[in-house]
């Protein structure tokens, strides 16, 4: 894109792995349509986005009507899914949190429009909010009168949360190491992290190669597997409470994908539906894990 300005990570981002060594290409189907190269660690094996736009260049990449996380609209078939998948998982969601943590101050990382927190603060959790994205987080503000700020860092000194949330936003992090040590310090003692990243060792991912919805590049900047999430917590300070599987994530990847493979709209919608149901199948008998993953920690004290 037009004056986007790039970087290259010359060690890996989670152990300072190096020389890093080319995996895929990965085309933006989103918004640039550019081709992005995703490379290996040779030492933990994590894999990165790079060459990837710097903090000043990356908002350009979010910016298209088909980046549905930051907006309420319904108007296509895949608006309408994305609606119907989130709708239900709130209740999924809080049912999670609720049985761990049932009540206390819930920070949100990557909120969007508020539809979670908007949900929870129904439920009696004293919520907070951070979302990057300036029209998300008006629509958040107005739509459920939420307290929403930019980031991190403009959250209230001495700050402290029972409860930490990041719905796929993880792996759009730069710095993930940087930023799990900062989520430590606002958590209060034995305070509860969920994560929710896509995970590339999944049949979906393997069975769409470059064509996996869920690279979506250059937003997403890692590519995690559960090896990479399970030792970025421990060396943070979290001990792994349990892992869940995210059933809906695979048949809506796999239409994404199909789409990108050139299906028509009804076609990616069945044909992908088979496949993410296939995908979950095979992670219901254990030989690999579902497309998405959700991960609940607890804070240990030093």
């Amino acid at each position: 894109m037009e004056h986007t300005v790039l970087e290259t990570l010359v060690s890996c981002p989670l152990c300072s792995g190096s020389p890093l060594s080319p995996a895929l290409s990965v085309l933006d189907h989103t918004v640039s349509k550019e081709v992005f190269h995703l490379v290996d660690c040779p030492s933990c094996g994590a894999r990165t986005t790079n060459p990837r736009p710097d903090q000043h260049s990356i908002s350009a990449y979010y910016n298209s009507p088909d980046y549905i996380s930051h907006t309420n609209t319904a108007q296509s078939l895949q608006d309408r899914l994305y609606q119907l998948a989130r709708k239900n998982a709130l209740r999924t969601k809080h049912k999670l949190i609720h049985r761990i943590r049932p009540n206390g101050r819930l920070l949100d990382i990557g909120c969007g429009t508020g539809e979670f927190l908007g949900y929870m603060k129904s439920r009696g959790y004293l919520t907070q909010g951070i979302e990057v994205d300036l029209r998300a987080r008006k629509q958040a503000i107005a739509n459920h009168n939420l307290d929403v700020v930019p980031n991190l860092d403009a959250l209230p000194a001495q700050e402290q949360f029972q409860v930490v949330t990041m719905w796929h936003v993880l792996e759009h992090v730069p710095d993930p190491k940087r930023t799990l040590k900062k989520i430590y310090s606002l958590l209060a003692d034995r305070g509860l992290l969920v994560i929710a990243v896509p995970d590339r060792d999944s049949w979906d991912a393997e069975h769409y190669g470059p064509d996996w919805a869920a690279y979506d590049v250059p937003r997403h900047l890692n590519h995690f597997r559960r090896a990479d999430v399970h030792k970025l917590l421990h060396e943070h300070g979290f001990s792994m409470i349990r892992t869940a599987p995210m059933w809906l994530d695979a048949p809506y990847i796999a239409m994404l994908s199909q789409r990108y493979r050139g299906n028509g709209t009804l076609t990616a919608l069945i044909v992908g539906t088979l496949l993410g149901l296939w995908s979950n199948a095979l992670a219901l008998l254990g030989s690999r894990p579902t497309s998405s993953t959700l991960y609940i920690a607890e804070k240990q004290e030093p």
